[in-house]
């Protein structure tokens, strides 16, 4: 059993988790990034340097991997990655690799914050309103259905990167003007929370719902959290996943509000903040070893302690 984790960048114990299990199965992890001082590259049985992700050549790079390695499973860290992977997935199935990744329309619908928000819209799912038009956003300003400040971000961003909190109509046009494809959000007061769900990518069925309450948040990634239990926070999540039908590993991000929660991103891969779910005997690891090896999980939703805090803190290697 050999796994291909690509873009691994600075996800450490993920690899780590990895190679616990392959290992049991006389397996390898094999770790890709295009930068050689990536620090989880050095944490993997083998790496390989290859290109950025928008070079020609990235793909036929992976598939020559792939078949070099004997790889049975393949997946990204980043969100950017996850449309190209999922392009090629049949392709790849019928050479015996499996991607896991969620269909194409589904992360199409995820890695657009847009897209997203009308999706959540149309299903009558809670959510952060979006706009696109700054003519639209005068309007609900005008109208007093929004109010300073607001949130720019890009719309297909990640990792929290050029994220703008505006305060007036100057600085709204500004920015602007400095960056394409911006979407603009009401500035939301409120605790934030994260789920981590895994989608077996045999039966479909969601076995695990973990949900924490994150407390200190750092380029985009949880640092800090609290596991917890919310009965409505879950009804919703389900929902979400029982309509955009997504697989294997989803990270999606709320706001819990004054009238209630706002789910504000989802993510369809391990999110930054997985290391909670996996140490609270949550694995999705676990789940897609079984998968790949043609078992289905069993539901495991609720098996964690609640209230347990997890906190990252820094280390580091030299080359």
């Amino acid at each position: 059993m050999n796994i291909l984790i690509c873009s691994v960048g600075r996800r450490v114990k993920l690899v780590e988790y990895f190679k616990k299990e392959v290992h049991e199965l006389n397996g390898k992890v094999i770790a890709v990034d295009c930068d050689i001082t990536a620090p989880a590259l050095h944490h993997a049985d083998v790496f390989e340097i290859v290109p950025r992700i928008d070079h020609p050549d990235y793909i036929l790079r992976i598939k020559e991997l792939c078949y070099k390695y004997k790889i049975n499973g393949v997946l990204s860290l980043i969100d950017p990655e996850l449309p190209l992977l999922a392009s090629y997935k049949e392709e790849l199935k019928e050479n015996g690799i499996n991607i896991i990744v969620s269909d194409k329309n589904v992360v199409d619908i995820c890695t657009d914050k847009y897209l997203t928000y009308n999706f959540l819209e149309d299903n009558d799912l809670p959510s952060v309103p979006t706009y696109i038009e700054i003519d639209k956003v005068i309007q609900e300003l005008n109208n007093g259905n929004i109010q300073f400040p607001l949130m720019m971000k890009p719309r297909n961003g990640s990792a929290s990167k050029n994220l703008h909190k505006v305060s007036s109509m100057k600085e709204l046009y500004v920015i602007k003007e400095i960056y394409e494809d911006l979407i603009v959000q009401p500035f939301v007061e409120g605790e934030e929370f994260g789920v981590d769900c895994y989608i077996d990518l045999l039966t479909k069925e969601t076995t695990n719902i973990f949900m924490k309450r994150k407390i200190v948040m750092r380029a985009g990634e949880t640092d800090k959290s609290i596991a917890t239990k919310d009965p409505t926070l879950k009804r919703i999540i389900e929902k979400l996943i029982r309509v955009l039908k997504p697989i294997g590993p989803i990270d999606i991000d709320c706001f819990k509000t004054e009238t209630g929660y706002l789910i504000s991103e989802i993510n369809p891969r391990f999110g930054g903040g997985y290391l909670h779910a996996h140490e609270m005997g949550q694995s999705f690891v676990k789940n897609i070893i079984n998968n790949l090896n043609g078992v289905p999980n069993q539901s495991n939703q609720d098996d964690y302690k609640e209230g347990t805090t997890l906190v990252k803190y820094d280390h580091f290697i030299v080359l």
